[in-house]
């Protein structure tokens, strides 16, 4: 006589038994074990043509879908905040090295002195924690103006995740140009503030173009959605500015001639 080592329930003879004791208590599977599968095999699935067509042609961005496509919409609003913060440590970076060569020869041939100067000046200007906050009001105030004022003033109503993946997405060709940006730091500052500031405008520009396609705004209305997007982004901006702009600007009156 056969017995089940899970139930105990008696086995007859050539019967196939399913154990529910078995079923109704399954192995305990970790919470975080499915999260970080997941986020991994989103990272796999990403298709590098998208990428580089969204690179190529930022407007094939409004394709995107909320729900398939939400991580080409995150990596462009990543993309864009990294490149901006990596233009402000560049930019920081080489203003240290203008204040350090004030002081002549004194520190070049002593690698701890100028380090130590180095560091010093590093935590008296905090200038990439001030940027990266600017960045990211600028960015979360862009996109939320174009959703906001493109719902109120479109004629075509646009669910909030698909908007805000396809907003998203236009911005990863900006986060592109920022890094080069930043790069062109080391060789020539001046071209690396028109670059930064090319780059910002038309990122604008784009945003507010694909907002009025998005959203199907009518020209008559154009020009308000337009005026007012710029008007809160440009208030937004100086707001937070404030915080921080007499401390920069001080830096660019004091070494401006050295940096440029």
């Amino acid at each position: 006589m056969a017995f089940c080592t899970k139930c105990g329930t008696q086995l007859q003879e050539n019967e196939i038994h399913t154990c529910m004791a078995s079923q109704s208590s399954p192995e305990p599977v970790s919470a975080s074990a499915p999260l970080v599968m997941t986020a991994r095999e989103q990272l796999a699935r990403v298709d590098r043509h998208k990428i580089l067509n969204l690179l190529k042609n930022p407007m094939s961005a409004l394709h995107l879908k909320g729900d398939s496509d939400w991580l080409y919409g995150l990596l462009g609003i990543i993309a864009s905040l990294i490149g901006f913060v990596l233009w402000s440590w560049s930019f920081k970076h080489q203003l240290i090295k203008a204040m350090i060569s004030q002081f002549g020869g004194l520190m070049r041939d002593d690698s701890k002195a100028y380090s130590n100067a180095y560091s010093n000046a590093s935590e008296y200007m905090p200038i990439v924690n001030h940027m990266f906050i600017l960045g990211l009001v600028s960015l979360i105030v862009m996109l939320a103006a174009v959703f906001l004022l493109g719902s109120k003033l479109g004629t075509q109503r646009t669910d909030w995740k698909n908007s805000l993946v396809q907003l998203g997405g236009l911005q990863l060709v900006a986060g592109a140009v920022l890094i080069v940006a930043a790069l062109v730091m080391f060789v020539s500052v001046k071209a690396s503030f028109v670059l930064l500031l090319t780059t910002i405008i038309a990122a604008l520009a784009l945003t507010l173009y694909a907002g009025i396609e998005l959203f199907r705004i009518n020209r008559e209305r154009a020009v308000w959605f337009i005026a007012a997007a710029v008007l809160i982004q440009v208030i937004a901006e100086l707001i937070v500015f404030n915080s921080f702009g007499t401390e920069l600007m001080d830096a660019f009156k004091g070494m401006g001639g050295d940096l440029f």
